[in-house]
């Protein structure tokens, strides 16, 4: 009886193992199973990253100037709000005011010399009144018309004089204006430090800071290639760490000409040229303040184009290729690539719109081989 069950039991595995090596078998002959899509025309565009700072449009930043004296007078505080045109400061002004007072005084002393020669010409005139009666008109006017011809060439010159003297004036009065610091914009004065004499050897700090927190702008920098692809009016978007879930749409609004020289640079070192970029931005993005890190993400080219999955396109020795499905089989067909955005990449050449390409390649695959198409 045990000998008939264990004979019984032997025949069954033999049985199951039988179909699951046809079962197999069955499987392997159809091949590995496939999707297959077909390749479309899809706007897609190109764009490159570029590190920003977010910061004020628009900025005063005021230092002590060497040449024009030290700033005697700081006329704001911080939290100030200024109009465009307000005096923010004045240097020092003794020695002009000095000036000023000296020519003021000369101004006076020849409005007297005037004076005192109007008074002698009218002198003259009663003179010559009195020394008619006496000589009569023709020795008279002999007797004194010398005397003013003098005085009337004095007077001319006095008023010369004083006519130099307002022009000193006006261009010292000129100079004292000169010693007002005014503000060339209208905003909030964000910083105001400590005045120090200006010493040659150390970075200054700005005496004054104003800007206008309402209006920011992104600011980043190109290398020498990427600023030959960006140009004004291109559209970008911004992303910062800080709030990951959130983006702000933007324009590039300037392209530098002239290389960025603020990064340090150690003496003997030589650095590709970099180019300074900004953007004005369209959202509102007062949740963020000026000196933030963000990602710029630049739209260099927009365009239609003949697309396929990304994982569609496999690599080999430089070279790009995709199965296609045909007549059941996998057929190698190699490519070329163009752009890639996002899970899409731009093919250029190697396929057409009735084409299938197989989009989920896997490593079994290979040329001529039978698949099983979903």
């Amino acid at each position: 009886m045990n000998k008939k069950l264990w004979i019984t039991i032997g025949v069954v595995v033999l049985i199951v193992a039988m179909a699951g090596v046809s079962v197999y078998r069955a499987a392997f002959a159809k091949g590995p199973s496939v999707t297959a899509v077909q390749p479309e025309q899809e706007e897609i565009t190109d764009s490159l990253m570029v590190p920003g700072t977010l910061a004020l449009k628009n900025e005063q930043k005021i230092y002590t100037a060497m040449d024009a004296g030290e700033i005697d007078k700081v006329l704001v505080e911080e939290g100030d709000t200024v109009e465009e045109g307000t005096v923010l400061a004045k240097y020092n002004d003794h020695s002009i005011s000095m000036e000023l007072e000296r020519i003021n005084l000369q101004i006076e002393s020849g409005y007297l010399r005037i004076n005192q020669v109007e008074k002698s010409l009218n002198n003259l005139n009663e003179q010559e009144k009195e020394l008619r009666e006496q000589l009569g008109d023709k020795e008279a006017k002999k007797q004194i018309e010398p005397e003013r011809e003098q005085q009337t060439l004095e007077k001319r010159m006095a008023n010369l004089d004083v006519h130099q003297l307002l022009l000193e004036k006006k261009d010292i009065e000129a100079r004292m204006k000169d010693l007002e610091i005014k503000s060339t914009l209208s905003g909030q004065v964000l910083k105001v430090n400590e005045l120090k004499p200006a010493d040659p050897m150390e970075q200054q700090a700005p005496i004054i800071h104003i800007g206008n927190n309402e209006e920011m702008v992104a600011r980043g920098t190109l290398s020498e290639y990427d600023s030959l692809k960006v140009s004004e009016g291109m559209k970008a978007i911004l992303k910062s760490d800080v709030m990951p879930d959130k983006e702000w749409e933007g324009e590039v609004s300037l392209v530098g000409l002239m290389p960025d020289d603020s990064q340090p640079v150690t003496p003997g070192e030589v650095r590709p040229a970099q180019y300074g970029v900004s953007i004005d931005i369209a959202d509102d993005i007062s949740d963020l303040r000026a000196g933030f890190q963000l990602i710029i993400e630049i739209e260099t080219n927009r365009k239609t184009a003949l697309t396929i999955p990304a994982e569609a396109v496999l690599t080999e020795d430089a070279n790009t290729y995709v199965y296609l499905l045909k007549d059941g089989k996998s057929v190698k067909q190699e490519v070329t690539i163009g752009i890639a955005t996002g899970n899409k990449m731009e093919v250029l050449d190697g396929l057409s719109e009735e084409d299938k390409v197989i989009s989920n390649p896997s490593e079994q695959l290979s040329d001529g081989l039978e698949v099983n198409a979903k």
